[in-house]
């Protein structure tokens, strides 16, 4: 208690505490270090707290304010800022934070920040899956007739990191985690992909995930959304695009025509393109080209340039990446797979027939891995497990297919290899998050890639 009297009364003496124009910074990753550098760049007094004690970030931000001290997330120096800027990894639920609405102090997030500090019109996607892809590719056509695009949020960079004046228009990736704070975001275009079960580890109920989704409708010029696997969302606009698998019935939707064999993306009566014309070739790939050509759209790009440049889109690494075919065998590395949904997609979009050696585990989040029975029933003659959750994913799944569990990644790779036989795919699609092994899924993504093809060469 002294110890808090003490720290309590230094941080009055700087001139935070007494008059509360100060934020709090909750979380030291890369989104409270971007931040950090946004508050200091404005001369925004701050502190910072994490449960960490030994944050990844906190040496930068210290060289960037010399003397800073971290807090403790059970601070009651957290009640008397004038503003909580909560990274996206650090939950609602923590307990401090009741106290600090109590008092009125306004919980907020980079995302919501910058929807307020942009100049440029903001296209959002969301999803529980392709996120990352389907921004990439619309940032990848917007590139190509505008000037000034910037792509980030939780694709990787965070968004205050490209705040410009002279940007012309912001693409942004974002998690139901910024969501959770960023209900207000003013946008050109709203884009939610799909919605499956994910992060039942932070969320109650799986209804709390959607509805947390739903906050990118709450403030949107234009939404675009799936003709199927969601329901109903309240939207803040009449302007409403959808895309699906199926054949488009006006102007206001993309999908497909043609045959199973040989379908064609089209834009209502019109045929923009055969789905064998695109680099990426999976069922789910093709859907992700239809969503970002309706949010292309949407945001008024030129459709015809968009035909072109989506063509040449390659893919992302570590979501459904193609390492190659070896001895008949393809292998797949899709390491971004962190839940149960996107693997199902992967599984279901490399299948032919039951071909599929299939890798699933890691840190399952509380997922029901019941629901992958009907995939794996269709598609997989083999399933591989590993990681912390191995063993609860392997009595899950052992009645619906032949299921190993293995130690560790490398003899993983081994079995694989062993199991595989001309015209099968091995897919490292995990349906976990990898913190029980490694630092995240791109490290794990690699690892899987260097040790298949050391064994392979």
């Amino acid at each position: 208690m002294m110890l808090l009297v003490i720290m309590l009364a230094v941080a009055s003496e700087n001139g935070n505490v007494g008059k509360g124009n100060f934020k709090m910074i909750v979380g030291l990753g890369e989104t409270g270090y971007s931040v950090a550098k946004y508050l200091h760049s404005k001369g925004v007094d701050f502190e910072v707290a994490d449960s960490d004690a030994a944050p990844s970030r906190l040496p930068e931000i210290q060289a960037l304010v010399p003397g800073i001290e971290l807090h403790s997330l059970e601070s009651k120096l957290l009640t008397h800022a004038a503003e909580i800027i909560l990274s996206p990894g650090v939950p609602q639920s923590i307990p401090i934070l009741r106290d600090v609405r109590a008092k009125g102090i306004v919980v907020t997030g980079d995302v919501a920040m910058f929807g307020e500090l942009a100049e440029a019109p903001i296209v959002a996607v969301t999803g529980s899956n392709g996120k990352s892809t389907v921004t990439s590719m619309v940032g990848m056509l917007a590139s190509s007739q505008l000037k000034g695009v910037k792509v980030a949020g939780n694709i990787g960079t965070p968004c205050l990191d490209v705040l410009d004046e002279d940007a012309s228009l912001y693409v942004l990736e974002v998690s139901s985690f910024q969501l959770e704070v960023a209900t207000d975001l003013p946008l050109k275009v709203a884009a939610l992909l799909n919605l499956s079960p994910d992060h039942m580890d932070r969320y109650l109920k799986v209804e709390d995930y959607y509805k947390t989704k739903g906050n990118i409708f709450n403030r949107c010029q234009a939404a675009v959304v799936p003709r199927s696997g969601i329901g109903p969302f309240k939207l803040s606009t009449d302007s409403v695009f959808s895309f699906g698998t199926d054949a488009p019935a006006n102007d206001m939707q993309f999908g497909l025509v043609g045959s199973e064999e040989d379908p064609v993306l089209a834009h209502g009566s019109r045929e923009l393109m055969r789905a064998a014309d695109l680099r990426i070739k999976s069922r789910h790939d093709v859907q992700n080209a239809l969503a970002a050509l309706t949010i292309g759209y949407a945001a008024d790009l030129e459709m015809g340039s968009m035909i072109e440049d989506i063509k040449e889109f390659e893919g992302l690494a570590h979501r459904c990446e193609w390492l190659g075919d070896f001895a008949g065998v393809s292998y797949i590395n899709d390491s971004k797979a962190t839940n149960v949904g996107a693997s199902i997609s992967a599984v279901e979009g490399f299948s032919k027939g039951k071909n599929i050696i299939l890798i699933l585990g890691g840190e399952g989040k509380g997922a029901d891995f019941e629901l992958m029975i009907p995939a794996i029933k269709n598609c997989v003659k083999k399933v591989l497990v590993f990681g912390r959750d191995g063993k609860a994913i392997r009595a899950v799944l052992r009645s619906a297919v032949s299921i190993e569990l293995v130690d560790n990644l490398d003899d993983i790779v081994d079995a694989a290899i062993l199991n595989a036989n001309g015209g099968d795919t091995v897919l490292f699609s995990p349906a976990c998050a990898s913190f029980d092994m490694f630092e995240n899924y791109s490290t794990r993504g690699d690892e899987f890639k260097r040790l298949l093809l050391e064994k392979l060469s």
